[in-house]
């Protein structure tokens, strides 16, 4: 957001929680603050920046997607290990590999599914 949009959307807010302190309805200032539907993540790492009730939801989408590269970064080495295991003739060996790989691979679909979870909380709140 630039200076002036975030300049203009304060004053309307301010103008609008001195004018109308205990109403309960929407006001047009309550449509503003709404996210879009389908933000682009430029968006949402905006979003993230400038909210300050996000910051705990931001973390642990960041944090998730640290988890998730990790995992693969391993789900690759995993997968090297097991062709080289299988070109050498171990089996036993690329048997092994192959229960870690599965073991990794089930460790970045989960992360992968707790990082979306936590980006739809983050956009969630970014419609409140």
């Amino acid at each position: 957001m630039s200076n002036a949009k975030l300049a203009v959307f304060a004053a309307a807010l301010v103008m609008a929680v001195a004018g109308n302190a205990s109403a309960q309805t929407a006001t047009p200032v309550h449509a503003a603050l709404k996210a879009p539907r389908h933000m682009t993540r430029p968006q949402l790492v905006s979003w993230c920046k400038n909210h300050p009730a996000a910051t705990a939801d931001c973390k642990e989408v960041r944090n998730d997607t640290r988890e998730v590269r990790a995992d693969r970064k391993e789900v690759r080495a995993d997968r090297k290990e097991v062709r080289a295991d299988v070109k050498a003739g171990e089996k036993r060996e690329a048997k092994r590999d192959e229960r870690e790989l599965k073991a990794d691979r089930k460790d970045l679909h989960r992360d992968a599914k707790d990082r979306h979870a936590d980006v739809r909380d983050v956009r969630k709140d970014a419609r409140k």
